[in-house]
């Protein structure tokens, strides 16, 4: 009989997930709205989709960049635990 080992999603992990899908959500959203301006021939600017979707990539951007750093900072803990050898030296 198997066991079925259940594994923790760490909630660090859960919010990258949902942050990642909110990221593809409105940029595809922001990409819906360029190609209409496209079809319809709009000849304006749309500043305010230029600065929507840098703020959520900028934004997107610092969590990951957090994310890598705790995450370096987990391993590098984990990786120089002490290690003991129970040697024989003669």
């Amino acid at each position: 009989m198997k066991l079925i080992s259940k594994k923790r999603f760490e909630f660090s992990k859960l919010i990258l997930v949902f942050e990642t899908l909110l990221v593809g959500y409105v940029s595809y959203r922001v990409l819906g709205f360029v190609q209409l301006a496209i079809e319809t021939n709009y000849t304006g600017s749309l500043p305010y989709l230029v600065t929507f979707i840098t703020a959520v990539w900028g934004a997107y951007g610092t969590s990951i960049s957090f994310y890598q750093s705790k995450s370096g900072k987990e391993n590098v803990a984990k990786i120089t635990s002490p290690i003991n050898y129970d040697q024989d030296t003669d």
